[in-house]
């Protein structure tokens, strides 16, 4: 992921919504539109800057099925739900 965001790659991350709610909030910042994150767990000090052409896509199954949870509104509000 934080090479992604260094790179600009896309990524895919699926059953986004079985992530737990700490890596839900650093994804969240991640979308910011001037996006920088710290790795503070690493001891950096220095942002890791979001590239103009990262990409994240998200998967989930709908949280009805069994052992499924809703996103947070939050996040929700951010998605662009794609096909029917």
């Amino acid at each position: 992921l934080i090479d992604a965001i260094q790179k600009g790659h896309w990524i895919l991350l699926d059953e986004i919504n079985l992530a737990t709610p700490e890596m839900l909030q650093c994804l969240s910042g991640v979308l910011e539109s001037q996006a920088q994150i710290y790795l503070w767990e690493k001891g950096d000090e220095a942002p890791i800057k979001r590239h103009k052409n990262f990409h994240l896509f998200a998967a989930m199954n709908p949280s009805t099925d069994v052992g499924k949870k809703d996103l947070p509104l939050g996040l929700r509000n951010r998605s662009r739900p794609v096909g029917n």
